[in-house]
């Protein structure tokens, strides 16, 4: 009963404790909405201030004017009266005079003041926006209303009698706030004025202006050049393609661009200016107006544009306007390079990048014709990366690298994909300086990663073709590889691992074996209708097309060099194998590809075998396990339904038993080969017979292990026949061991055993 008070006290007491919890809980949820309120308050007000302050200005003016109006004749009733003794009208003249002297100095002070500070902030901008800011309409607008204001206030000193002083007083009322209105809009349009980006921005705007009235001309004109264009079925081909008339328009008016570069002058020499003042927030503001002013011009142009032919010479695929423009930024970056100025190199490419976007929008007459201009634009990007590696600027080549995969994607979703060879190429060569410069290796990280991308969007690409790109990104990638391995793997960095990882490593979800896992689990799921998706089959099997030479090629390399690639190698070729043949088995794959892509599969899987079989380098794979790989490949195959495919990997793993069972690896990798096979035979429901055939197939070879070899591992097996499991292991192998008929694999091991040292097994009878 004590117990059961206290326990009822304690129960009592937690109450108060309780509803205090919860009060602060509730004051401190409704303290966290109210600032949100406020928060999401400012902002809307912010917002409308923003967009309709101008507008809410004018409306509140005309308020004011309409409620001047309607108060004028109760002011009228009011003044007449007091104005009507003598001497009071000749003080209010008196004071007219005196305000509208006063505002007529104040205008001539305030505007001196002005126009001096813009004119000396501006006057080391070039000599043309100098005169355009130094001569502006708005200022000098401003200027010349608030002193025509003053004149009014001062000439209302004249009025002749009481009946206009009513209309006087209001209307000095009125003026005097106008001049100190338009005084701080004077001051405002003076601060703009000299703000760089203000100025840019105007610059871009008077641009954009000017292309509009060149634009209404073409309109206006296109009736009389129809009308005196020649008929015809060709020209009538050449005007359902391209706008002739436009084009003949800019041909009779080649200085319609000059308007857009001076502006382009313009950017280029504040980009210059102000990165070499360290400004470079206003040499970002110049650049992006360069790709504003490109983006007008080709809007502008319209589709006037032609792409370059292979079979002739066509003088309108040149745009010298285009031209121009990235021969100025290469000249800026040339100027970073010299400067020593990351920042400014940086800003330079991305706005290249930017100009590679844009000029992939160009619209052609041709819809299959080549995107020439994005292709010039995108070798100055390469070239400018290029020019960037003598000078040990790593963070630069990092980014360079970076936005050259950024251009080789767009390249890929909006062009033909055979042209991402060079920019491919060049990301190789720029990673490849990781090899010889420390610094660097960094940057080849960074490459491969891009190069990992571009492999990876060719692999969705809306191309129905890529085999010859996506076979060109993998010769780079085996280029990079080579020039690592030929150089020391120091430990315990890892160099070769670490630099090639993007590609090969299976330990990241931001590699490629992690995007095409999630590519491939998508197909999975795919309908057997679906046209991207079978799309994405055929690129997979383009890749997957010659595959195997490569990676093999870099694994006996790996091999030879003792690197740690070699781990990433091998898991990477057995989990690409699982891959292929789940591609191969989803439902959108059709039996032409499901037969190639198998048989790329099985390709790839076999590299495995072409490993030497010398002693030191079988001791060196068997750190890696390349049994229980084999094995864990067999049976993803098999799980897949894949049973053909997984009997040849079975023979692999035979294959492999043979190799290592000649030597003394300190491992017992023969025994775990044919717990393995074991394993296998019970997997793939196959007889007992076949499994020690292939035993006394092997055993009779020249190149079978000693008696030695084979009685150590026969004892090993019999001892493995009759160990007690838990469930657990160490390795592929052993869990499947677990999980398997004990009594069925206790039979195997024992017969495996027996055939390969049947002196063992009569001696343990005898016994």
């Amino acid at each position: 009963m004590i117990d059961k008070a206290i326990s009822n006290w304690k129960k009592i007491r937690r109450i108060p404790l309780a509803i205090t919890s919860n009060v602060k809980e509730s004051l401190s949820l409704w303290h966290a909405k109210s600032w949100q309120y406020l928060y999401l308050g400012k902002n809307w007000l912010f917002n409308f201030k923003s967009k309709y302050a101008g507008g809410l200005g004018l409306f509140f003016l005309a308020v004011l004017m309409i409620a001047s109006a309607i108060s004028f004749p109760a002011l009228q009733n009011y003044l007449e009266p007091y104005f009507s003794q003598s001497g009071r009208l000749d003080s209010i003249r008196a004071l007219f005079l005196s305000l509208g002297g006063a505002m007529i100095g104040a205008t001539a002070i305030a505007f001196s003041l002005i126009m001096f500070a813009m004119q000396v902030n501006v006057e080391r901008m070039p000599h043309g926006l100098f005169r355009k800011f130094s001569s502006d309409v708005k200022l000098l607008g401003a200027f010349t209303s608030t002193f025509s204001l003053a004149l009014i206030i001062t000439a209302f000193s004249l009025i002749p009698d009481k009946s206009w002083v009513s209309v006087a007083t209001l209307a000095t009322v009125w003026c005097s706030f106008l001049i100190i209105l338009l005084f701080v809009l004077a001051y405002r349009r003076a601060l703009a004025l000299i703000s760089p980006t203000m100025q840019l921005g105007l610059v871009v705007a008077d641009t954009e202006r000017d292309f509009k009235i060149w634009d209404r001309a073409i309109k206006r004109t296109t009736p009389l050049l129809r009308e005196n264009a020649n008929g015809g079925a060709e020209d009538d081909e050449l005007r359902s393609k391209y706008d002739m008339d436009r084009v003949t328009y800019f041909q009779l008016h080649p200085n319609w661009t000059s308007s857009a570069d001076q502006a382009i002058f313009y950017c280029i020499a504040f980009s210059r200016r102000y990165a070499e003042q360290g400004d470079h927030d206003v040499s970002r503001v110049a650049l992006n107006g360069i790709v504003a002013v490109n983006a007008l011009y080709i809007k502008t142009k319209g589709k006037t544009f032609f792409s370059n032919s292979y079979f002739f010479d066509n003088s309108l695929a040149s745009d010298d306007f285009l031209t121009n423009t990235l021969e100025h930024l290469r000249q800026n970056i040339q100027v970073g390079v010299s400067r020593k100025d990351e920042q400014f190199i940086k800003q330079n490419l991305h706005s290249l990048l930017q100009l590679t976007q844009l000029y992939l929008s160009i619209e052609y007459g041709d819809v299959h014709a080549p995107r020439s201009h994005a292709h010039l634009v995108s070798g100055y990007l390469t070239s400018a990366v290029e020019s960037v590696i003598p000078h040990d600027m790593a963070d630069v080549l990092i980014e360079g690298v970076s936005l050259l995969g950024n251009a080789g994607r767009l390249i890929v979703h909006n062009d033909k994909s055979e042209y991402i060879a060079t920019i491919s190429e060049k990301i190789a060569l720029i990673a490849c300086t990781g090899a010889v410069n420390k610094n660097y290796q960094p940057v080849t990280q960074v490459a491969v990663k891009q190069l990992a991308r571009l492999t990876f969007e060719l692999l969705r690409s809306e191309s129905w073709k890529v085999s010859y790109a996506i076979k060109e990104v993998r010769a780079d990638v085996k280029l990079i590889a080579e020039i690592y391995l030929n150089i020391p793997d120091s430990q315990p960095t890892r160099v070769h691992s670490t630099s090639l990882a993007p590609y090969y490593s299976g330990t990241s979800n931001d590699t490629l074996m992690a995007w095409f896992t999630e590519l491939a689990n998508a197909l999975s799921n795919a309908e057997p209708s679906d046209e991207a998706a079978l799309r994405v089959v055929g690129h997979i099997e383009e890749w997957g097309d010659g595959l195997y030479q490569t990676e093999k090629e870099l694994l006996l390399l790996a091999i030879e060099k003792r690197s740690q690639l070699t781990f990433d190698l091998i898991h990477w070729i057995v989990h690409i194998t699982k891959l292929l043949l789940a591609v191969s088995c989803s439902d959108v794959c059709d039996d032409h590809h499901r037969d190639k892509l198998r048989k790329s599969a099985i390709w790839l899987i076999n590299v495995l075998s072409w490993v030497p079989d010398d002693e030191e380098t079988i001791k060196y794979l068997e750190t890696f396990r390349i049994a229980d790989n084999i094995f864990e490949s067999a049976v993803d195959a098999h799980k897949l339904g894949c049973d053909i495919e997984a009997l040849e990997i079975r023979s692999l793993l035979l294959s492999w038993a043979r190799k290592v069972g000649k030597y003394q690896t300190g491992r017992a990798s023969l025994e775990s080969a044919c717990c393995g096979l074991a394993c296998l035979n019970l997997i793939l429901e196959l007889p007992d017979e076949k499994l020690f055939t292939d035993i006394d197939t092997y055993i009779s070879k020249d190149d079978a292990p000693n008696f030695d070899i084979r009685s150590r591992t026969a004892s090993d097996l019999h001892e493995e026949a009759d160990k007690y499991r838990t469930g657990y292991g160490h390795s592929k192998i052993d869990m499947a061991m677990a999980h398997a008929d004990q009594s069925r694999l206790s039979i195997l091991l024992h017969g495996i055993a027996g055939h390969l040292c049947p002196e063992t097994h009569h001696t343990e009878e005898d016994e």
